[in-house]
């Protein structure tokens, strides 16, 4: 896990289609996340995929991401990726978009130079289907209270461990 940094503002950006069956599990996970009061160094965004990121990110040294992705594990799978697992990312077929998240993250990272700078994580969810229409499967509606728990989870200690360092350094 990240430390957190004094001060340090996040932005966790869920990406997808609610259109699109479980491609719309960054979504959810966003609409979960807003229902309850999130600490004031959290920003969240949902934005269609990864080529988005920039008209949402606003400086925030740490981005959390929320996609639906395909790595032939059985539906519903959450697989969470630290910041080395994020960059190492390529051209695999990864996501359900047309641009795969690695590479549009590598091209993002190449046009926007200030991006580099970012530390990200990414919750992925395996899909159980990609297809026209509205609702999840149940496999990854479950998949969504457990991202939301935890990334609720870690940004309350991420924010009062931010809390602890700044009232340790008070004169």
């Amino acid at each position: 896990m990240i430390p957190a940094v004094a001060g340090e503002r996040l932005l966790v950006v869920g990406f997808g289609n609610p259109l699109m069956a479980d491609d719309g599990f960054g979504s959810a996970v966003v609409d979960s996340l807003r229902r309850k009061a999130l600490p004031r160094s959290v920003s969240v965004a949902a934005v269609p995929d990864i080529l988005h990121l920039p008209a949402v990110w606003q400086g925030q040294p740490e981005v959390w991401m929320i996609d639906a992705v395909e790595r032939g594990a059985p539906p519903g799978t959450l697989h969470l990726l630290d910041h080395d697992e994020v960059m190492r990312l390529r051209a695999h077929g990864w996501s359900t978009h047309h641009l795969d998240f690695g590479s549009g993250l590598q091209w993002l990272l190449h046009a926007n130079q200030n991006l580099r700078a970012v530390r990200f994580m990414l919750w992925g969810a395996e899909p159980a289907r990609v297809s026209t229409g509205q609702g999840l499967s149940r496999q990854v509606v479950a998949a969504v209270n457990s991202a939301a728990k935890e990334i609720r989870f870690l940004a309350d200690r991420r924010a009062a461990n931010g809390a602890e360092e700044m009232s340790s350094m008070a004169p």
